[in-house]
């Protein structure tokens, strides 16, 4: 767009005083005003309020309308905290960071580097939690990732993003054209991080039940493990009070053999029943104000 210049410098104007204000603030304080920014904007959004509820509905048919908006209600509070709870975690220093994380099933990132034989391992995360703490957490611990994800189209806003998701020496990749890099990736042995539950165009994604729903999804995940060998961890952040974080690695997925027909619908299904099962747990905690389930254009 003819104005689009002028229209992210504004946009990121009014962005960088909020962030100043965040980044004034305690860290706890600062998740508590976007738990509230959260609250308000679910108040005064209602088409992510009606899409949550939609999305609500057909994956707990035996909840109320009642229950579905106390859902609704927390799912907001939650994602309004994290994102201040992003901003203002900016301004730790890595000694910092990691006496605020609480580590669970960290052994199995050494347990999949000795399944993989040299391959790397791929650490699946998801929009669950705070999902933003993951390749800090493992930068900090085990070593550098590169995360694959998409630019933001306002450059002022990408490069905040790419700061936050560059810290301790990990990497991010522009998800388009990043298929051969994640290939050259994992057969040097290095850790790539990717979001098992992102939606995709009809011609990139394989119809796979979530929730008892067919959800375009990308089977990347299962053909870059079965192509390099690589073993699959998945990785779940969440906030604790305090200020903490818990972030929570499970048992490595083997890939399957190479020579074996492996159905990469049945893998990447595999990979989404985890994440469903967590959601089905702590439903507020995952992002039901996204319209996952929407048919992708052909």
């Amino acid at each position: 767009m003819k104005n689009a210049p002028v229209r992210h410098a504004v946009e990121f104007g009014a962005f960088a005083l909020f962030q100043g204000l965040v980044r004034a603030l305690p860290h706890t304080a600062s998740r508590a005003l976007g738990g509230a920014l959260g609250a308000l904007a679910g108040r005064l959004d209602r088409r992510r309020r009606r899409i949550a509820d939609t999305n609500l509905a057909a994956a707990f048919p035996e909840l109320s309308a009642g229950e579905r908006l106390r859902i609704t209600r927390a799912c907001f509070r939650h994602f309004g905290a994290s994102f201040c709870d992003a901003l203002s975690s900016l301004r730790f220093d890595g000694p910092e960071l990691l006496a605020r994380l609480e580590l669970v099933g960290w052994e199995n990132f050494e347990r999949a580097a000795e399944m993989g034989r040299g391959k790397g391992t791929i650490v699946l995360g998801s929009h669950f939690g705070n999902w933003e703490v993951v390749p800090a957490a493992i930068a900090l611990t085990v070593g550098p990732m590169s995360s694959v994800g998409r630019r933001a189209d306002n450059p002022h806003f990408d490069r905040v993003i790419q700061r936050l998701r560059t810290r301790y020496g990990n990497r991010s990749l522009d998800k388009r054209g990043a298929v051969r890099e994640m290939f050259r990736l994992l057969e040097k042995g290095g850790r790539l991080g990717l979001l098992v539950d992102q939606r995709v165009r009809a011609e990139e994604g394989v119809d796979v039940p979530f929730f008892d729903r067919p959800a375009s999804t990308s089977p990347i995940v299962a053909r870059l493990s079965q192509r390099t060998g690589a073993p699959v961890v998945l990785v779940f952040g969440e906030e604790l009070p305090g200020g903490r974080y818990r972030v929570e690695a499970l048992p490595p997925i083997a890939a399957p053999q190479a020579d074996a027909e492996s159905d990469e619908v049945a893998l990447t299904r595999s990979y989404l029943a985890v994440l469903e099962e967590r959601a089905r747990q702590r439903p507020e905690l995952w992002l039901w104000l996204h319209d996952r389930w929407k048919r992708p254009r052909p």
